[in-house]
């Protein structure tokens, strides 16, 4: 009877190993897939799982299809819009009223920033990326060399990673940008911590309060104070550098600095 017992008890475990592992699968392939990644889960186990996965997969595939048509349909917009810009750039150029001539300059440079940031934001959200050997210290030196002395880097050294190169400097660059445009600098660290590397990015503008840190996560949200015309922008710079990181596994977060300006720190993703 023992024996019969431990042979039940050992089969039906057997048995719920089986059963809980593809579960597990999905259970971690539906979280990937939450946070933007494309993940093939492997069609497996008890029927009903199998066919689970399966749905799975086909929703992925559908997924894509909808955000590449996405992106294809802003690009023949953007193209199209940028025709009667073009004009009106012309015509600008013939004004001699110069009052008029650079408000209509402003309004040209205004929505051409807007097409730019519309198409880095979609971009995120389709672009693939492989793995491959990254020097941090680079990356993050290619990021500020723009902005000549309004930007600085404090290197760690011997900072190479297996990452995604792409996805991590355009994330860099929106931090970067957005430093700068809303705090009048930014001061870049690259150090390791025990749980990976670190790209910081800090300012000296008057910050985000805490309570609006994931607020600024979605795309065009801005503090009222920064809705003037003296200050640029449309609220897309951190929400492409959040999509992009959440897509490739990296993490992006938020601290006030000790002069109140904004710390956006991204924890790099390792492949």
């Amino acid at each position: 009877m023992l024996c019969t017992a431990l042979a039940c008890i050992a089969i039906g475990l057997v048995a719920l190993r089986l059963l809980t592992n593809p579960l597990r699968r999905l259970t971690q392939a539906a979280d990937a897939i939450g946070h933007g990644q494309r993940v093939e889960i492997r069609e497996s186990g008890p029927e009903d799982l199998r066919d689970l996965a399966h749905s799975m997969n086909m929703m992925q595939e559908r997924i894509a299809r909808l955000l590449e048509d996405q992106a294809r349909s802003f690009e023949a917009i953007s193209h199209d819009l940028r025709t009667p810009l073009s004009r009106q750039q012309i015509a600008t150029d013939l004004i001699e009223d110069r009052e008029i001539a650079d408000i209509m300059q402003s309004s040209i440079n205004e929505m051409e920033g807007l097409l730019a940031s519309l198409q880095g934001y979609l971009r995120a959200q389709h672009l693939s990326s492989e793995p491959e050997p990254v020097d941090l210290d680079q990356l993050a030196a290619a990021a500020i060399a723009p902005y000549e002395d309004r930007a600085r880097l404090t290197p760690a050294g011997g900072a190479t990673v297996e990452t995604f190169p792409e996805p991590l400097s355009l994330a860099v660059g929106a931090l970067v940008e957005n430093a700068i445009r809303f705090g009048g600098r930014a001061d870049l660290t690259v150090r390791h911590e025990d749980r990976g590397w670190i790209i910081e990015v800090e300012d000296a503008g008057p910050g985000i309060p805490p309570g609006h840190f994931e607020d600024v996560l979605t795309p065009f949200f801005r503090l009222d104070e920064a809705r003037t015309r003296d200050t640029p922008g449309f609220g897309l710079g951190i929400p492409t550098a959040h999509r992009l990181m959440m897509r490739f596994g990296g993490q992006l977060s938020f601290a006030t600095s000790p002069c109140g300006g904004l710390i956006a720190r991204i924890r790099v993703p390792v492949a």
